[in-house]
């Protein structure tokens, strides 16, 4: 089995395919090809043809990448204030972000609504692919499930110019020249970092080669820090300005992510599709199933891993 991604809209796992695949990348990221799909108005002149190109891709496309399959869990909360959080994993093999929701505005509507109205997550949009399925715990993988979303304006996600609360705890892979004589598993390192976050976004997809196992995820941040420096232009007191700080950490093996207000709950984006009213969510590098990977048709390695 073969899954085929056409990018309607600027996606990374596309972005990563055409990185190695020169046939896809002519065929699915030239100019003709993004004006056509990522504008959100419609161009003057259709002048691409778009089924050739797809037929191109479903008649080439004849080797398969293995993509490492990611799970995240999620504890969001029910519907009904009565009920208890509930748990879900959902296997992810792209990036994961975070927005935030102020849970006192939140009005409850059904995910399929949520995911279908006009919502925005912190850092650039991603449209909504055919997203990951769901599983339940013990069970199969079920419909979307009943959360929250902010209606109000007020309540959205943050925009660029707001920031999250978080806390973050992550543990990095050492590696193997770090492991004590005679010990088989691998070690951990624990860091947390708390911050207000003006974005975060974990990614699974490889950067310049996987490193040997395990399996790793990156996660890029930007923090809001203040300016240190102070400048007078008047005898009025000038408020120290806030600069923002980016920072990317590599060879994560476990993530666990939380509002610092236990009454904010958070917006989640798992490859494309968004998850409403999270309490908190944990990400592994490792899909803990005997499924390991998840396969894409490409036409061939053009570039090296």
């Amino acid at each position: 089995i073969r899954f085929l991604v056409i990018p309607i809209g600027s996606h990374p796992l596309a972005k990563y395919v055409a990185s190695f695949d020169s046939r896809f990348n002519s065929i699915f990221m030239d100019t003709a090809w993004r004006e056509l799909f990522c504008r959100t108005e419609r161009p003057a002149s259709d002048n691409i043809d778009v089924a050739g190109r797809v037929v191109q891709y479903l008649a080439g496309a004849n080797v398969s990448h293995q993509f490492p399959i990611s799970e995240a869990m999620l504890t969001y909360k029910q519907k009904s204030p009565d009920e208890d959080s509930c748990q879900k994993f959902v296997p992810f093999i792209g990036v994961v972000k975070v927005g935030i929701v102020e849970h006192s505005l939140s009005t409850s509507v059904d995910s399929d609504d949520a995911m279908g109205g006009n919502t925005s997550i912190l850092s650039s949009p991603t449209p909504p692919s055919a997203g990951p399925y769901g599983k339940e715990i013990g069970g199969t993988p079920p419909q979307s499930p009943s959360v929250s979303t902010a209606l109000s304006g007020a309540g959205s996600p943050c925009s660029g110019g707001e920031v999250m609360g978080l806390q973050v705890d992550y543990w990095t892979w050492q590696g193997p020249e770090k492991k004590k004589e005679g010990e088989k598993r691998d070690v951990g390192l624990k860091n947390t970092l708390k911050s207000n976050f003006r974005s975060l976004q974990v990614s699974r997809l490889p950067c310049g080669g996987e490193l040997t196992p395990p399996p790793s995820m990156a996660m890029t941040v930007v923090t809001k820090e203040k300016n240190k420096k102070v400048i007078f232009l008047s005898k009025k007191p000038k408020e120290k300005e806030l600069d923002s700080k980016s920072q990317v950490i590599d060879g994560i093996s476990r993530l666990i992510c939380t509002a610092k207000h236990q009454h904010t709950m958070l917006r989640v984006s798992i490859d494309g599709v968004e998850w409403n009213d999270v309490k908190f969510f944990q990400l592994a590098a490792q899909w803990p199933t005997h499924v390991k990977h998840f396969p894409v048709g490409i036409f061939g390695y053009t570039k090296p891993m």
